[in-house]
């Protein structure tokens, strides 16, 4: 660096010292808020348990007044029907009471997730393999189970939706078709999973809308198509009745 410097406007120098004067520091962007991730994560906890305490003070206690109902109707019935039609009665009273402790057994499960803010991960077949248990345990139909390839979900709401669908397409079988079989197919590539279902039973127009709260094809089709899959349900009157759910295989950015 030069000891002079020529003066602006005039031919004079004028001597400067050599010592650099401290440049002025910028002023640095924001710093953002310390500890984001961590606020978010503490406000997702608290929502969880808030919805939680609304599943438990809400539904939860619904199901408690349905089951003590149906109790008092069942004694009720009892009372007033001839003892001889009280075979054909008390099955199907005693079918709603486990449908009711089923339900009340999954709101705890995922009162408990909530809580805890997740869902025990569970494989993926185990999950379809307890729905077909308890499909086989309320009706006649047998099912068959066959699995292809790796079978993997990379999140917990892949496995709830193809869980959810299985048991969805299992009851409505068991309520509708009739039907004597059921195949179920599992198929996983490097890139997709497809669960497969087809019925052998009575079959429905699918070039119809579904009847309210018949079929709930709809929220089936609404569970696989929130997670960027492809859903696919076809029939005809005499069957059979296939639903095909179809998912990526890789996490999809800001999965669950």
């Amino acid at each position: 660096m030069s000891a002079t410097a020529r003066q602006e406007g005039g031919g004079k120098r004028a001597g400067v010292s050599t010592t650099a004067r401290p440049r002025k520091k910028q002023e640095a962007p924001p710093t953002p808020p310390r500890d984001t991730a961590a606020a978010e994560t503490q406000t997702l906890k608290r929502r969880l348990l808030r919805l939680a305490l609304d599943v438990h003070d809400g539904p939860m206690q619904n199901l408690a007044v349905i089951g003590f109902s149906l109790g008092d109707l069942r004694r009720r019935v009892q009372t007033l029907v001839p003892q001889e039609h009280h075979e054909k009665i008390d099955p199907a009273m005693a079918q709603i009471s486990e449908e009711l402790v089923r339900v009340e057994s999954e709101l705890r499960a995922l009162i408990g997730a909530l809580e805890h803010g997740g869902i025990r991960n569970i494989p993926v077949i185990e999950a379809i393999e307890t729905e077909i248990a308890e499909f086989e345990r309320r009706s006649p139909a047998k099912v068959e189970l066959n699995v292809e390839g790796d079978i993997h979900t990379e999140t917990d709401s892949q496995r709830i939706a193809l869980q959810s669908v299985t048991r969805a397409a299992l009851a409505n079988i068991a309520k509708h078709a009739a039907a004597h079989t059921v195949s179920i197919k599992l198929r996983g590539t490097p890139r997709t999973i497809t669960l497969e279902i087809v019925d052998d039973g009575r079959g429905f127009n699918s070039s119809e809308p579904p009847k309210p709260g018949r079929f709930g094809l709809n929220g089936m089709r609404e569970r696989i198509e929130l997670l960027g899959g492809k859903f696919e349900a076809s029939s005809r009157p005499g069957g059979p009745t296939r639903i095909t759910a179809t998912l990526k295989t890789w996490r999809p950015p800001r999965a669950a």
